[in-house]
């Protein structure tokens, strides 16, 4: 992945994870502040209500009391005989009667008045039924309370409810029951919103209960889950224990209920509110939160995205840079006005640049100069690369520079050698070595040339071969030389080996191959030890014999890398091929051992030959054959000096 485009990634997740996880942790501040306040909310409205709803039963029982206190239902009492019962036409129940219908009829908010005998049997019934089915429904009252009371009219479709207040007369044995409008509490709930969806709860003593939109008895109700849990909360009167708030769940939705008691009136307040109703308070905080993340979330992308361009504005620049070095442009450098870490690695970068320049110029020069071709595997890029002088040598031209197109692969082998070249081949792609091989291609001209492979691999820091480089040398000439010298050597007669003046020849052209094959040869001289005593001794038929063993033998050991001839008389010279390889004292040693085991002569004798070697290892080109040889014979001649039998090398 780029560093620009991981930079942009990296700085873009890094920045709206921040904005996630700061709306995110403010949505939580904002839900868990936003129930804070809807539960101050909730105390504050309790409070408030209770203090309205303690004023309306206060007014409520005053009203009551100077009704209680008319002089006229005094007098009424006063004059009531039990046996008698009440007489409709006497002037106190007449008195009484218009005095309470007074009282029903004026702003103080009476709608209906029963007064009772000490049996609680009606004496006067004020206003139409309705008192006279409250008062059933109010036996359990207790004295001097106030409660409500469902009532359902006829042809009426919601159920109306009404403020009842049974008491004492006085100190009297007669009761009187009042009945009041509940407009007041209904303008209590009218006037009380704590939320779209939550409501004000009343419950009387006598666990009669009104809420916004319902009326009905607590028991009677206790089959609706919500008042299944209110009741339930109320009888545990954890209202009283300091639990004020609590919370429940119907239908899957929570909600939250705060209970008061109203004074002693043994009334209870409620307030319950839904999390629906807070999350939707809430949501328009939340809502434009999000928004805002959203758009600083777009905001910080897009500088991300600004400040990763700017940033790795230079590091492109370098790298178009590169590709335009590469592609050959040398003039191209980085701009170096900034002030800062880039600037100062743009400059270092050009310097360093300037430098490779220069010493490419140098190697291009150098390789222009050369009649070698130069090339470069790339394992990495799969690309083979020629220097220029290729096409001096070769016609083919690749379509591409992949390996599979080169001319590594295209070129036209000699029948002969294929088998050599595929193991070359294979050799390379391994990142052998490859000291010198030798190959016949067709040329420019469509003749098979020899040329030379050297090739050696560039390794990276864990061994592995990063690329191939490698020379081919045109040794055409000296190897049609060599194979005319060869054809039209002189051989000796007696050893078969070459002559004297053949081997020289040869000796020189290997001189010149050299130079091609960047390697080194030697030469032995070799001398037969008291030659003479084989002579003397047998017959000069018996000293040709031995000559003849130690050509033979010498031959046998070198012809595969090297070649031998007869340098005159009982003296012998070899020529070993990249002594660097084929080591010249084992070579030597192989030949002391073999002439020592002898061979059985012409008389029956098993004769042992012994020879004295000096050795002479050649890398100077300038040197010519006479002075090799006669290195190589100095060395012989200390041999002989120090005891024969052995070999040496020239000091």
């Amino acid at each position: 992945m780029k560093i620009r485009t991981m930079l942009i990634i990296s700085l873009t997740v890094f920045s709206l994870f921040s904005m996630i996880l700061f709306t995110v942790f403010m949505s939580i501040h904002l839900s868990s502040a936003s129930e804070r306040r809807y539960r101050q909310t909730m105390e504050e409205m309790s409070e408030k209500q209770i203090s309205a709803l303690g004023l309306y039963i206060e007014t409520y029982t005053q009203r009551f009391e100077n009704v209680t206190a008319l002089p006229a239902v005094t007098d009424f009492i006063n004059a009531y005989d039990p046996e008698k019962g009440v007489i409709e036409d006497a002037p106190e129940t007449e008195r009484a009667r218009e005095a309470l219908e007074a009282a029903t009829y004026d702003e103080s908010g009476l709608s209906g008045i029963i007064v009772l005998d000490s049996s609680y049997k009606p004496l006067l019934i004020i206003g139409d039924e309705r008192p006279m089915f409250l008062l059933t429904r109010a036996q359990n009252l207790e004295v001097n309370k106030f409660a409500v009371m469902p009532l359902q009219e006829e042809n009426e479709k919601e159920q109306n409810f009404e403020l009842v207040r049974y008491a004492q007369i006085g100190d009297t044995e007669f009761y009187m029951l009042c009945v009041f409008s509940g407009r007041d509490i209904e303008l209590l709930f009218k006037q009380s919103k704590l939320s779209p969806r939550g409501k004000l709860v009343l419950i009387c003593p006598l666990q009669n209960l009104l809420d916004n939109n319902f009326r009905g008895n607590l028991d009677e109700i206790s089959t609706t889950l919500e008042y299944v849990a209110i009741k339930r909360f109320i009888q545990d009167e954890k209202y009283r224990t300091g639990q004020e708030i609590f919370t429940y769940e119907v239908s899957r939705e929570r909600s939250l209920a705060l209970f008061k008691e109203v004074g002693d009136t043994g009334w209870l307040l409620g307030v319950i509110g839904r999390s629906s109703d807070i999350r939707t308070n809430n949501g328009g905080a939340v809502a434009l939160m999000i928004n805002i993340t959203i758009f600083l979330g777009i905001v910080l992308a897009g500088l991300s995205i600004f400040f990763a361009i700017m940033f790795t504005k230079p590091l492109s620049i370098i790298k178009d840079v590169l590709t335009k070095v590469r592609r050959g442009n040398h003039e191209v450098r980085i701009n170096t006005t900034q002030g800062n870490e880039y600037g100062e690695i743009a400059k270092e970068f050009n310097e360093l640049l300037d430098s490779v320049v220069i010493g490419e110029s140098r190697h291009k020069t150098i390789i222009e100069m050369s009649d070698n071709i130069i090339f470069e595997w790339s394992f990495a890029k799969d690309e083979v690369i020629f220097s220029n002088n290729f096409s001096k040598k070769f016609s083919y031209r690749a379509p591409t520079d992949a390996y599979k197109d080169s001319f590594l692969v295209k070129c036209k082998v000699h029948p002969e050698d294929v088998a050599n070249y595929k193991k070359t081949l294979e050799k390379l792609s391994k990142g052998e070595t490859i000291q010198q091989d030798e190959f016949r291609w067709k040329n420019i001209f469509g003749d098979y040339v020899w040329f030379l492979l050297r090739a050696a691999a560039i390794r990276g820091t864990n061994d592995e071969v990063l690329k191939v480089v490698g020379v081919i040398v045109d040794i055409d000439n000296a190897k049609k030389k060599e194979k005319l010298l060869s054809a039209r050597a002189n051989y000796d007669a007696l050893t078969s080996l070459y002559n004297r003046e053949t081997l020289e020849e040869l000796i020189n052209n290997e001189i010149d191959l050299i130079t091609a094959r960047k390697n080194e040869f030697a030469i032995l001289f070799i001398d037969v030890d008291d030659f003479k005593f084989f002579n003397d001794n047998y017959s000069h038929a018996t000293g040709d014999q031995v000559l003849r063993f130690t050509a033979l033998s010498i031959n046998d050991i070198v012809s595969n890398y090297g070649m031998a001839g007869r340098f005159g008389g009982d003296e012998f010279v070899v020529c070993i091929r990249n002594s660097e390889i084929n080591d010249p004292s084992k070579t030597a040693e192989a030949i002391l051992e073999k002439l020592k085991d002898g061979f059985v002569c012409d008389v029956g004798d098993r004769l042992s030959v012994n020879v004295s070697i000096g050795i002479a290892i050649i890398r100077d080109t300038t040197k010519r054959v006479e002075e090799i040889i006669g290195m190589a014979d100095e060395a012989m001649y200390n041999i002989k000096k120090s005891g024969k039998s052995n070999y040496g090398f020239i000091n």
